[in-house]
Parts: structure tokens; C-alpha cells; sequence
């Protein structure tokens, strides 16, 4: 796999929980991400922490909800490449 490929697949997961958890929100149930007293919508989504209660009605929650969705995929595209690094790395040191 390319590093190319890996930020893609990265991204594309990244794109995935974004969209699962803003689904959970539009229909009320993002309480079924608690376990125990953790929410792993801020473990998955860690900049889900901006969204505000008008995420999707007006101009600034729309803008501020896709910022925060591009950073969620630039980060599981930066988790992806930096997995597929430490892999290739870890199987040349096992050579």
C-alpha cells in the first residue's frame, strides 16, 4: 500500500465517524456513543468538541461543522500514513 493510499483510506474512515456521529446528532441518540462515563464521540471525533447547538441550521454552525469534519480527516489521514510508516519500519527491523 502507498503512502498515498493510506491517506486516502485514512481520510475516508475519518469522513465515515464524522458523518455515523453527525448522523447520531441530527436524529437525538448520540447518547448510544457513551460507555460507562466516557463518550467516544470525543475519542473519535476529538474536534467534535466545536460543533454548537446550531451545527446544522445556520451559516457559522454549517462553516464551523465542516471545519471540523476536514480536521477529523486530516487527522485519520495522518494516523493512516503514520501507521503504514511504522509498520514498513517495524517489518525492515524484523529483516
Amino acid at each position: 500500500m502507498t503512502t498515498w493510499q493510506s491517506a486516502v483510506v485514512g481520510g475516508t474512515v475519518g469522513l465515515l465517524v464524522s458523518g455515523l456521529v453527525l448522523m447520531l446528532l441530527w436524529f437525538g441518540v448520540a447518547g448510544v456513543l457513551m460507555v460507562g462515563r466516557s463518550d467516544l464521540m470525543y475519542f473519535l471525533w476529538p474536534s467534535s468538541l466545536m460543533l454548537t447547538v446550531t451545527w446544522g441550521r445556520t451559516l457559522n454552525g454549517i462553516m464551523t461543522t465542516i471545519a471540523a469534519v476536514a480536521l477529523n480527516v486530516l487527522m485519520y489521514g495522518t494516523i493512516g500514513i503514520l501507521l503504514q510508516k511504522g509498520i514498513r519500519f517495524s517489518l525492515r527491523k524484523s529483516d
